[in-house]
């Protein structure tokens, strides 16, 4: 007589199924990780938004400081309606744990207006547009007063 034994049979899929496992994580997990990612991002151009608003401040000081200290005469101001552009002196940009960036520096100077004082003083009001690197523009105004060095 013959005496059959059920053997149970032991499949070893575990390495399949951990592949399986890690790669249904993996595939979970993906959107997961933009978030942080883009968020990350978005500080970055934050800051350099940031830092570049800075340098056109800067910027425009200088322009100030030079026409102060200059004294540039009230003929070679544009007069209304004119406009004059120069290249400045490219600046830094300085965002912690990021390399130093060297972006572009220019200004427009442009007359919207001129009008007489009650003495006879004569100021002009101007646009001052700033710009930053490729495309960020920064607009000021600034008001010059005829200065009459004879009195």
């Amino acid at each position: 007589m013959y005496i059959i034994e059920m053997i149970p049979i032991k499949r070893n899929f575990l390495l399949l199924e951990v592949l399986l496992a890690v790669a249904l994580v993996a595939v979970f997990a993906a959107p997961l990780m933009r978030w942080p990612i883009k968020h990350y991002r978005a500080q970055i151009n934050r800051l350099e938004s940031f830092e570049c608003q800075r340098v056109a401040d800067w910027t425009f000081s200088e322009i100030k400081e030079f026409l102060l200290k200059e004294g540039i005469q009230w003929e070679k101001l544009p007069g209304k309606e004119q406009e004059i552009t120069r290249t400045l002196p490219d600046a830094k940009l300085l965002i912690p744990h990021l390399p130093a960036r060297s972006v572009h520096r220019s200004y427009t100077l442009k007359c919207k207006g001129e009008k007489q004082g009650i003495r006879g003083e004569i100021f002009r009001i101007y646009r001052v547009e700033v710009l930053v690197g490729p495309k960020k523009i920064y607009q000021y105004r600034l008001l010059v007063q005829r200065m009459n060095l004879a009195q």
